[in-house]
């Protein structure tokens, strides 16, 4: 892998969400088996791991087999790990996080989540997996006949909410700053403000994996920078393997991996910077 530096960088409606009935939603998350209310401390621990991510011989489309030879996308991520997944306009790096979150199938190859082989998933097993996740993206949004906390209480994998829950929410809502819209109608908050909702509804779940899809086209520079900042200070004190497709390098190198998918295969695999993650997710705050 090629190390890169900031010289480069400078260059739902309802669904299927946890097995409730709130699912079209877009990070993703697998949920560990740390207590609930986790992530308790501000960097990553042993004791707070991620789970590692492989993909063997992945073919998403039809013309990408022809196109790649059929060699498909393989890719290894260690588990506590953050890694852009840098694509073009094709869609394909968003096309990838569907296929690791359960939403559709590969046409050949792998994909292992952990211990998991969720290519081999179907049934009651398939649900069992996409109820260990969740979803947030412009493409999903927040549900607007909820409250901000029913919004992020979606993410329960119990239907059953209780009074550790709500407090589990109202701290997510500080960790993410949105703790003073609970009185809002979710219709009349601005974009930035409905990010911080979603990404605190991912992380209600104390999540192993975290699959992102990049905020910034839908957001002013300024608002990107924050939800960014945001993703990238809650991988850091909870210690999730954090994956983030996107288009635009100024994103993807604010991971310590970036990874290029382009026609079907992986055409570069670089480090990028030797920042820490807390430390990276505020570069261009500081100029």
């Amino acid at each position: 892998m090629r190390r890169i530096g900031w010289d480069d960088y400078q260059s739902s409606e309802a669904g299927h969400y946890l097995g409730s009935l709130y699912t079209r939603q877009y990070v993703s998350v697998v949920t560990s088996s740390l207590p609930f209310g986790g992530c308790p401390s501000r960097r990553a621990t042993p004791d707070l791991p991620g789970v590692p991510v492989t993909l063997s011989g992945l073919i998403i489309r039809d013309v990408q087999a022809s196109a790649a030879g059929a060699a498909g996308i393989s890719l290894r991520v260690p588990a506590g790990q953050s890694v852009a997944l840098h694509g073009s306009s094709d869609g394909t790096a968003v096309d990838l996080l569907d296929v690791v979150a359960g939403l559709r199938r590969p046409r050949a190859g792998q994909v292992t989540v952990g211990a998991l082989a969720v290519d081999r998933l179907g049934g009651a097993a398939m649900e069992r997996y996409r109820g260990e996740r969740g979803l947030v993206s412009a493409r999903f949004p927040l549900l607007s006949s909820l409250s901000v906390t029913d919004n992020v209480l979606a993410a329960l994998r119990s239907r059953r909410v209780d009074s550790a829950a709500r407090q589990r929410v109202a701290e997510l809502l500080v960790l993410t700053g949105a703790a003073h819209l609970t009185a809002c109608p979710v219709e009349t908050l601005p974009t930035e403000q409905r990010w911080r909702i979603l990404i605190a509804r991912a992380l209600l779940a104390a999540p192993r994996l975290v699959l992102a899809e990049d905020p910034t086209p839908s957001l002013d520079p300024r608002g990107a920078t924050r939800v960014l900042d945001l993703l990238m200070d809650a991988q850091a004190r909870c210690g999730f393997t954090l994956l983030v497709a996107t288009d635009r390098l100024p994103a993807a190198v604010r991971c310590q991996r970036l990874v290029t998918v382009s026609g079907g295969l992986v055409t570069a695999d670089e480090l990028a910077g030797g920042d820490d993650p807390w430390t990276r997710g505020r570069v261009d705050r500081i100029g």
